[in-house]
């Protein structure tokens, strides 16, 4: 194999594992997002209930 067509190679196969990665810490991050905003959302509600006072 030519020197240039191996550095294309590696620089192919190099960005293909970058464009996983990414796509790995995109999904890592929708959950942790999503995660957190369920949370968010508990704590919202909480603190309405509690600021509510009973209704009886």
């Amino acid at each position: 194999m030519e020197p240039l067509d191996e550095i294309l190679a590696r620089a192919a196969q190099r960005q293909q594992d970058l464009d996983r990665m990414h796509a790995d810490y995109e999904a890592i991050d929708a959950e942790e997002y999503a995660k957190f905003n369920a949370e968010m959302d508990a704590r919202d509600a909480a603190r309405n209930a509690n600021q509510e006072g009973p209704t009886t």
